[in-house]
């Protein structure tokens, strides 16, 4: 399967000694972005509003005063894109109109959701499948599930829009590796024509799902007395 979009995390700082003028300044930038979005024909729905961090600036190191010199106004701007050979180009305008710097270029598939819901079965499978082996080792049988327990690493919610997916170097094939409970689905983007790695290559994709679960151990039908 081939990473079908890139999330790109787009930032606006300015500096002024009044926070009115700094949030003016933002605000002219973060419009004339937005147009140039709309430019590109990226949809509304695929463009969000993210992160609005205001701080005080007191200078720098060995200088600094005791009351601000300056405000910092930080904008955050998540736009979501399917044509990858849009992304340089509109970076370009992106930076051309003021904007500070991107901070984060994430590919990922639209279909994560699943993928999330198959490495969670898949790993329950396994863990379930290991504590019954475990269990008949030892001459017991394996009872109820007392405790279910998922580990997550980084997952902004599979099913949001702007969920993220990890990415991961795993060669030139799609795989499933099993890491202990933990089974991981390895995306990556089917370019076996290409001769040359573009700056808008999207590389592989990682899904998984880590979990633990605790089960009771009951004495075997046939155990002796």
């Amino acid at each position: 399967m081939i990473p079908d979009e890139v999330v790109l995390e787009l930032n606006v700082r300015t500096r002024e000694k009044k926070l009115l003028d700094a949030k003016r300044k933002s605000d002219s930038v973060s419009r004339s972005l937005l147009q140039r979005l709309s430019d590109h024909k990226v949809p509304k729905a695929d463009i969000k509003l993210d992160d609005l961090e205001v701080t005080p600036y007191y200078g720098e190191y060995g200088e600094r005063q005791e009351t601000p010199i300056a405000y910092n106004y930080s904008r955050s701007i998540l736009v979501r894109l399917t044509d990858f050979d849009k992304i340089e180009v509109l970076l370009a305008d992106a930076f051309d109109k003021g904007l500070t710097n991107v901070s984060r270029m994430q590919f990922r598939v639209s279909s994560q959701r699943k993928h999330q819901f198959e490495a969670r079965r898949l790993a329950v499978t396994h863990a379930k499948e290991k504590a019954e082996h475990l269990t008949e080792l030892t001459g017991m049988k394996l009872g109820p599930a007392l405790q279910i327990e998922e580990h997550i690493e980084y997952n902004e919610a599979a099913a949001d829009f702007f969920a993220v997916a990890d990415a991961a170097q795993t060669g030139n094939k799609t795989v499933n590796s099993l890491h202990g409970n933990k089974y991981t689905f390895v995306v990556q983007r089917d370019d076996a024509s290409a001769e040359s790695l573009k700056l808008n290559t999207p590389g592989q994709v990682s899904i998984s799902a880590d979990v633990t679960i605790k089960f009771e151990m009951l004495p075997a039908k046939n155990a002796e007395p």
